[in-house]
């Protein structure tokens, strides 16, 4: 499962993959990966995410659309 809101976000702020890479110290193809779902974040590199987005770990990779309530 891709992990649209770290895209929408990452396009928000205006960063490239390799922008977003190069933070996490990771190579390019790396977080390309994960930011498609086919690898994992660590708890690190989600924490450190949520830092560079000014948001919470629940609204970049966990809470569920209020709405469908």
């Amino acid at each position: 499962m891709s992990n649209t809101r770290l895209f929408v976000a990452r396009r928000e702020h205006r960063l490239k993959q390799s922008d977003v890479a190069k933070k996490l110290n990771v190579s390019p193809q790396t977080y390309y990966r994960k930011e498609k779902g086919i690898s994992d974040f660590t708890q690190r590199e989600m924490i450190m995410l949520a830092k560079i987005f000014k948001c919470t770990l629940n609204e970049l990779f966990w809470e569920e659309d209020n709405h469908a309530q």
